[in-house]
């Protein structure tokens, strides 16, 4: 069930919701066949924080929700939310490779006496 959020936030992503609703479109191509789509019909700016909304949504309505994480790197912002328990990083080769040669930086330094 977890915490109750604040009503200012849930109205501001309830706008953003309804000023650029969604709508299915379907098109057919050649290669994939028939396929559908979600069409927002607003200016940019709308359709974008209309975007922006629905994923916020859908990330504050999974049942994972409270295994989301911040990323270990120390210069890193992001969130993430594990494929395993024992992840750490965001992005294992990025964020995880600079703290595994940081690491192997100040291991050999140290051990070379510098």
């Amino acid at each position: 069930c977890g915490e109750r959020p604040p009503a200012d936030a849930l109205r501001a992503l309830n706008e953003a919701l309804s000023a650029a609703p969604a709508h299915r479109v379907l098109a057919w191509t050649e290669g994939a066949g028939l396929s559908a789509a979600a069409h927002r019909s607003a200016a940019p700016a709308l359709r974008l924080a209309g975007e922006l909304a629905e994923a916020v949504a859908e990330l504050l309505t999974d049942p994972r929700v409270g295994e989301i994480r911040v990323c270990e790197a120390h210069d890193c912002v992001l969130l993430f939310l594990p494929a395993h328990p024992r992840r750490r990083w965001c992005v294992a080769s990025v964020c995880g490779n600079r703290a595994r040669v940081a690491r192997y930086y100040a291991r050999h330094k140290a051990e070379s006496g510098e």
